[in-house]
C-alpha cells in the first residue's frame, strides 16, 4: 500500500503544477511573493520627456514637457502646448490611458 502512495503522489504535481496544498508545507527556500504595490511607485515605472512627448502627441497638441510626477497608479504630465500655455494631463503606469482628471475614489 505504501508503495502505491509513493507511485500517485508525483501525478499531483503535474495535474495542479500551481497550487500548494495544505498540510504538505513548503520548501525552506520559497520566498513570499509580492505582487502590485510595495510603496515605491519609481522603483517600478519610469518616463522620461521624450516619452511622454511621443505617446502623448498621437492625441494632444505636446511643444514641450516641462515635468513629470510619479503618482500613486500614474504619472502627472505638466506641458505646453504650441501656443506655450501649460497644461496638465495624467498618464497610467500601463501608458496607453490618459485622461485630464483622475478622480481617486478613496478620497
Amino acid at each position: 500500500m505504501r508503495y502505491l502512495v509513493f507511485l500517485i503522489a508525483p501525478l499531483f504535481a503535474f495535474a495542479f503544477p500551481n497550487h500548494s496544498f495544505e498540510g504538505m508545507g513548503s520548501l525552506p527556500s520559497d520566498k513570499p511573493v509580492v505582487e502590485g504595490c510595495i510603496g515605491d511607485c519609481a522603483s517600478c515605472h519610469s518616463l522620461l520627456p521624450y516619452e511622454a512627448k511621443e505617446i502623448l502627441e498621437k492625441k494632444f497638441d505636446i511643444k514641450e514637457v516641462v515635468s513629470i510626477a510619479v503618482k500613486r497608479g500614474y504619472f502627472e504630465i505638466v506641458y505646453k502646448d504650441s501656443k506655450g500655455k501649460e497644461h496638465k494631463i495624467n498618464l497610467l503606469f500601463s501608458k496607453d490611458k490618459a485622461c485630464k482628471d483622475l478622480i481617486l475614489l478613496d478620497k
